[in-house]
């Protein structure tokens, strides 16, 4: 199993299957410090009992991880130990009230024209009829693009975010340590003090733009997040809706490309694009591991685990689980009953999913109508093998 955190493992799949038909589904990593939770019943309790499981874990997980002599590391931690998905009720949902009313399904809908307009600038970017990876570009660019454009962020910041972005997403994953973890923090907190000075300019002179309006939302208790917890929670809609859109695509071509049967139906009836992007982001998720701690003694599979338990529940493990999808490896479009955990479940179900999964509708579709000979490079796609929590896609070369 340790495999899975050392990495070089290119296709995690397998593994999950045997860590979820082995036992009880329940398995210690000497690597985490933690058991590893693979059946989706058991994923899906974690996620729905916040008081049994909680997520105010940061402290006690790699995110933390610092060299205390630093004043710099310091200055990281005190923004992202602010991240309310570190926080368990009522902190968490003071926090996470800033966002009810900007990322419902109904709401993110008048960014479709922007994100519609993003998509058709950064594809036509691409040559026709030549090979090109779409991972590193146009995969990684849509997502930094609309969220930029969203927050208020200027164009030329783009391929700063993106940096940003990756380095924030490396302070998450367990195996990164030592100078790779230095550069991480060092790149991150140049991100920390852009959003900081945004939040500072807004407050002083608010435009049209969701900083603008996160910086003036009362939330459940009648106050304002301050500028520290503020930029910490625009840090995270930043990495989070990035790589899940960014891995959104990678994984949907492939499959795609793979299954060209399930293409040609789409193609031909693009009502089957909001199904199929469900079951994208069921059998290939974004988010492989999750981290909770028990507050009592706790029953998991056929063990008793005390309180202070360090668990990692896989949604990829649990979406592939045969005790709730049939045929769980089968890319199955539409699929009836999908209530995968790509997003996860209970009070910290992804904030930006709707986002998410706008941005993943209109990239297809664009792809799908414009390029109805897209295909697969010669060169093999590539999965990233360097972190344990995103495993998506390092390559994935396209022919347009």
């Amino acid at each position: 199993m340790e495999s899975l955190f050392l990495g070089g493992l290119a296709d995690p799949y397998p593994l999950y299957a045997e860590l979820r038909e082995t036992g009880d589904g329940v398995h210690w990593s000497d690597v985490l410090g933690a058991y590893v939770v693979t059946r989706y019943a058991d994923v899906r309790r974690i996620g729905a009992d916040p008081k049994l499981f909680s997520s105010d874990v940061f402290h006690d997980a790699a995110p933390s991880m610092h060299d205390p002599s630093d004043p710099e590391h310091l200055r990281f931690l005190d923004a992202a130990s602010r991240l309310f998905m570190f926080a368990d009720p009522p902190v968490h949902t003071r926090i996470r009230s800033t966002f009810r009313h900007v990322f419902t399904a109904q709401a993110v809908q008048r960014w479709r024209p922007l994100v519609e307009r993003v998509t058709a600038e950064l594809i036509d970017r691409y040559p026709r009829g030549e090979e090109f990876d779409i991972m590193p570009g146009f995969a990684a660019d849509v997502p930094v693009a609309v969220i930029a454009a969203i927050l208020g962020v200027p164009d030329e910041m783009r391929p700063r975010f993106r940096d940003w972005s990756y380095a924030y997403a490396s302070t998450f994953d367990p195996v990164v340590q030592g100078p790779r973890r230095d550069r991480a923090i060092a790149t991150s907190l140049e991100l920390f003090d852009y959003l900081g000075e945004l939040v500072a300019a807004r407050r002083a002179e608010p435009r049209d733009d969701l900083i603008s309006t996160l910086v003036q939302t009362e939330t459940i208790d009648g106050d304002t997040l301050g500028d520290i917890e503020l930029l910490a929670q625009l840090a995270l809609l930043l990495v989070a809706g990035n790589e899940t859109t960014t891995t959104l695509i990678g994984a949907g071509l492939t499959l795609l490309f793979d299954h060209p049967e399930v293409r040609g139906r789409i193609e031909t009836d693009m009502s089957l694009l909001p199904a199929a992007i469900e079951e994208m982001l069921r059998i290939d998720p974004p988010l492989h591991l999750v981290i909770r701690k028990t507050t009592a003694d706790v029953e998991i599979g056929d063990r008793t685990l005390p309180a202070g338990t360090m668990l990692f529940p896989s949604p990829a493990a649990a979406n592939r689980d045969p005790r709730r999808f049939d045929a769980p490896d089968t890319f199955l479009v539409p699929r009836e009953d999908n209530k995968h955990l790509a997003f996860y479940h209970g009070v910290h179900f992804c904030v930006g999913a709707p986002l998410a999964r706008l941005e993943g509708q209109v990239v297809f579709e664009s792809i799908l109508r414009s390029f109805p000979d897209a295909r697969p490079g010669t060169v093999p796609a590539v999965r990233r093998t360097t972190n344990s929590v995103a495993r998506g896609w390092e390559s994935r070369p396209v022919i347009l």
